[in-house]
């Protein structure tokens, strides 16, 4: 667990490149979710500049989602769904 607090305590706008992204993104965010606030979704799609695409989603609490690490299986169907889409777009 240490390992991965001294990653994401080094997340910052001096080690994070989001404009250097140019492959297609899914961004999928909690309304309240314990670690990453909400106003980070949208600067986050806003850095992604050089996406080929930026497909987003967050989850609210009708979508009992609200906190993303609740909603593993959910999450990984809907990146599955996501990859077959751009899959068969390109």
């Amino acid at each position: 667990m240490e390992a991965f607090t001294d990653v994401w305590l080094a997340l910052n706008a001096e080690n994070m490149h989001a404009e250097n992204i140019t492959q297609d993104v899914l961004l999928l965010s909690g309304s309240n979710d314990h670690f990453i606030p909400i106003k980070m979704h949208q600067k986050q799609i806003d850095a992604l500049v050089h996406a080929r695409s930026v497909t987003d989603r967050i989850f609210t609490k009708h979508d009992q989602a609200q906190i993303i690490v609740r909603s593993g299986i959910f999450n990984f169907c809907l990146m599955l769904f996501w990859i077959g889409y751009k899959r068969n777009r390109y």
